[in-house]
């Protein structure tokens, strides 16, 4: 196959962006952790729409914990001196003041506690008073209300985050829908984010959506998670998508939203690969889920990785060494990508090579990623169980999940140029055009003239796990694209 590849950009043909410039991280620094980077700013020039708070201190945890959002359970729930908001109401007011708004998760603080709570209608009691700080002001909550409550993070990863029966999740489930209504049933509610999102009849899946169906509970999305360690394969959430709406459908959840919570390149500590390759699959992704059945999704993590619990750096932060590296400059590209409307654009194909399009008044942008998956994911599987190891202290949590098919078609096509063609653009109008890269320069290609068929051709160079954004900004009237 040739190495240059053919791409085709209708500027005429526009569409709605699925809205995915979401992510979970910690916004910047408070009073209990000083050294966390402020990671608005990067924010804000990738344009996020949300946060996703879990990685936050402001965890419920369900024994006595000082950090806590409610540190002491023989405390009266309905006294605003038995919350502990502070830090968390600073990060909700970072979110809110860059124009995102905030999915509030409720669940234990892990890895100090993953039971159940002893009882289950104090608990929701407590759920709803956390609820009305963060939607409605009560006991000077933030001034700007919180509307999306997501009850569970990973609840089937062994029992490493939620270690009791499942009918203790659902019950508890059950508690925190009634206690949001109770504040507004106008709020949106959901969960679980499910580790194992294709472990077919599990209690945690099939036993949840049975309990919530049969007990008439409310689940205005259901959320998971997905990280390609066993695959490299940037197709595999959209598969994994498209698998988890037959099953909701199939339960009568035919308008439950589908909310991918965390999604990245690797997700186990001890994975590793080059940033750049990190960077390239994150374009790469970002742009198939854009064709998937995933209503939101939410990159994990985008921060330095510092995390207030395990007290070590995760590596699927966007930081190396304290600095921000390429999958940084690749978040802000992905966000600044999807603003305005979307562009028909043809010509990528299925093994990472990836082309995504959009127009904001005058400016046409043209992502283009180059990701090459690593040999190791292409050798034949034994089987599509992937089975490892978490190690927690002296423990060793022995785990497994299924993986989408493996595809002989993820192997590279060895792509490293473009041919790319923008069309039904205004005829003879200058094009002024820049390509930023990996790297944050921005380089000059040059003003090109519109054919009078409204055509501009560009060839390009992208080099194997690259990321580049293109911007035509189209000049000689005032907003010829509209």
């Amino acid at each position: 196959m040739t190495p240059t590849r053919d791409l085709d950009i209708d500027a005429s043909a526009t569409s709605a962006f699925r809205p995915h410039r979401a992510a979970g991280g910690v916004p910047g620094p408070v009073a209990a952790f000083p050294d966390f980077p402020d990671m608005t700013p990067l924010w804000r020039e990738a344009g996020l729409t949300a946060v996703r708070s879990y990685d936050w201190v402001s965890r419920l945890d369900t024994r006595d914990n000082p950090e806590s959002l409610f540190p002491d359970w023989s405390a009266d729930p309905t006294d605003p001196a038995s919350y502990n908001f502070a830090a968390t109401d600073d990060w909700v007011d970072a979110v809110h003041g860059i124009g995102a708004e905030v999915l509030f998760t409720i669940a234990s603080s892990i890895p100090q506690n993953k039971l159940p709570a002893l009882d289950v209608e104090t608990y929701g009691i407590v759920v709803e008073h956390v609820v009305r700080h963060y939607a409605t002001g009560w006991a000077n909550g933030p001034a700007t209300p919180v509307r999306r409550f997501e009850f569970g993070d990973q609840p089937d990863l062994g029992p490493l985050h939620f270690d009791g029966p499942a009918q203790a999740f659902s019950d508890m489930y059950e508690a925190f829908v009634a206690a949001v209504e109770r504040v507004d049933p106008s709020l949106e509610v959901g969960g679980p984010s499910l580790a194992f999102p294709l472990n077919a009849d599990a209690p945690l899946r099939e036993g949840f959506l049975g309990f919530v169906r049969d007990r008439g509970l409310r689940l205005d999305f259901f959320s998971f998670l997905w990280f390609a360690d066993p695959s490299r394969d940037p197709l595999d959430a959209p598969f994994v998508a498209a698998e988890l709406r037959k099953l909701l459908d199939e339960f009568g959840f035919t308008e439950t939203r589908l909310v991918l919570s965390y999604w990245n390149y690797l997700g186990i500590p001890s994975n590793t690969a080059p940033a750049p390759e990190k960077a390239a699959f994150q374009a790469a992704a970002a742009i198939a889920l854009q064709d998937s059945v995933v209503d939101e999704a939410f990159f994990f993590r985008a921060d330095s990785g510092k995390d207030p619990h395990y007290g070590f750096i995760d590596p699927a932060g966007l930081y190396a060494d304290g600095a921000p590296d390429e999958r940084a400059a690749a978040f802000a590209l992905i966000g600044r990508a999807q603003s305005g409307q979307r562009l028909a654009a043809r010509g990528g194909d299925e093994s990472g090579f990836a082309c995504l399009a959009g127009r904001e008044g005058d400016v046409v942008r043209i992502l283009l990623a180059n990701f090459v998956a690593p040999a190791s994911a292409l050798e034949p599987r034994e089987s599509d169980e992937f089975r490892f190891t978490i190690p927690i202290g002296q423990q060793r949590i022995d785990l497994g999940f299924r993986l989408p098919p493996q595809r002989s078609e993820l192997a590279s096509a060895g792509v490293d140029a473009a041919h790319l063609t923008v069309r039904n653009l205004p005829a003879g109008r200058t094009v002024v055009v820049t390509r930023e890269g990996l790297d944050g320069r921005v380089e000059s290609l040059g003003d090109r003239t519109v054919s009078e068929a409204g055509d501009l051709v560009l060839d390009l160079a992208i080099a194997p796990q690259s990321v580049a954004l293109l911007e035509l900004t189209v000049h000689g009237a005032a907003h010829p694209l509209a």
